[in-house]
């Protein structure tokens, strides 16, 4: 079973439920400036839980998030549950994308859910998915690797709910890939009740922008937070690219 299958359950909402909407907010107002969303159709890709999602369909986008965990997705319904509508959220995996061709305007891929699989030519495979169903801009935010090895920090223990929780990270080459154990025990106890990995490939802004140009799609902007500071190798903790449709066929 591929770790993502098994990662994104009960102890993901409880492992990041620090996770805030606020965030999400600074990173939709400075890709999408007031107003530009509104009666677009937009897709979340690995919409989790919803908190991207949730800022979208506020903005007036008529958003659809679509994830491949069902514990996600049950907390994404819960978070709208008390609207009078609610954004269409799809269950499936988005290798293989239910959806028609250029059906949405903007596909987003947010916060590192780009990077999941074994290999370059599964992710550009994946480009051509997203590409298929984009009319006109996919935004895709990961990782700067440059700064992320850098500043790796191997080990850091914390407590969420009543788990001590420690992680591990370090970062493998071939092919480059940011690597966290995940170890769960007792608050008072060194005992491992439960250990997993979560497998993330890096890539450089070139690799995305090539892979990117075969699916069709052209980089336009390229910023390195969410509050679009311009995006500097040395110092951008993110990669976030804005590309949009160049008028090759996908």
């Amino acid at each position: 079973m591929n770790w993502f299958e098994e990662s994104f359950g009960e102890r993901y909402l409880r492992l990041y439920a620090h996770r805030d909407r606020e965030e999400a907010r600074r990173a939709i107002d400075t890709l999408f400036p007031a107003h530009t969303l509104a009666g677009r159709r937009v897709l979340d890709l690995a919409c989790g839980p919803g908190r991207y999602l949730r800022v979208l369909y506020e903005r007036g986008a008529r958003a659809v998030g679509i994830d491949l965990s069902p514990v996600l997705l049950a907390e994404a319904a819960r978070v709208f549950e008390a609207l009078d509508s609610v954004p269409r959220l799809v269950r499936g995996d988005m290798r293989r994308l239910p959806f028609a061709d250029r059906c949405f305007e903007s596909t987003l891929s947010m916060f590192t859910s780009f990077g999941y699989f074994e290999s370059f030519d599964a992710h550009a495979e994946l480009a051509r998915e997203m590409a298929r169903v984009t009319s006109a801009v996919i935004v895709l935010d990961v990782p700067n690797p440059v700064v992320l090895r850098r500043d790796l920090v191997p080990r850091s223990e914390r407590r969420a709910d009543d788990m001590r929780v420690v992680e591990r990270r370090r970062v493998d080459d071939d092919p480059p890939r940011v690597v966290k154990t995940i170890e769960l025990s007792a608050p008072d106890g060194d005992e491992v009740v439960e250990r997993y990995e979560e497998r993330v490939m890096l890539f450089g802004v070139d690799e995305l922008t090539s892979m990117f140009s075969e699916a069709g799609f052209a980089l336009e902007d390229l910023t390195g937070d969410y509050d679009g500071a311009p995006f500097d190798l040395e110092s951008s903790g993110r990669s976030i690219l804005r590309l949009r449709r160049s008028g090759r066929s996908s």
